[in-house]
């Protein structure tokens, strides 16, 4: 494991990330009486550092699986050897796509599986809308950036226009 000695600066933006990842580099610089630039500056140092801003989540429907067996299951999405010579699988995914995942270890006299992850966050997504046509998206959304923004459609047809009309507006 790395160890990087933070500064003081560094540990309260860190600290203040911590209680709101999505916080902003101005509000954190308000709050600390320092400029957007230098909490940008410090941002880019934990980065160097080896410090990771991630999201963990779960949708609503999926399910994480550990498995503990004697081989990695085939279709994890992570697999370790455990001390004991045993290995840990984590499998991700929606229930049907895990019990087919499971009957490839149904044959092993030996396995334990646990449902549970700590600190996961269930995501249950609210209504999401087309920026073409304005219906309401079902399923998973088409998406793309353009600049810094990320545009949703709810098909092909819907996207080429929208692309197709973002082109003639400048974005």
């Amino acid at each position: 494991m790395e160890r990087s000695k933070l500064s003081q600066l560094e540990y309260k933006v860190l600290q203040l990330l911590r209680e709101d990842g999505r916080r902003s580099a101005s509000s954190i610089a308000k709050e600390l009486s320092v400029s957007r630039a230098t909490v940008a500056k410090v941002i880019k140092s934990l980065k160097d550092k080896g410090v990771k801003f991630t999201v963990d989540y779960q949708e609503e429907g999926e399910i994480t699986l550990f498995l503990i067996s004697r081989q990695c299951v085939e279709g994890s999405a992570e697999c370790y050897k455990l001390i004991d010579g045993k290995y840990i699988s984590l499998v991700r995914g929606k229930l049907h796509e895990i019990e087919e995942i499971l009957s490839k270890v149904e044959g092993e006299k030996e396995y334990f599986i646990s449902t549970q992850k700590v600190n996961t966050v269930t995501v249950i997504r609210g209504e999401l809308r087309c920026d073409y046509c304005g219906g309401e998206i079902r399923g998973d959304p088409i998406t793309f950036k353009l600049g810094k923004r990320i545009y949703y459609a709810c098909c092909r047809t819907c996207e080429k226009e929208l692309r197709k009309r973002l082109s003639k507006t400048g974005g």
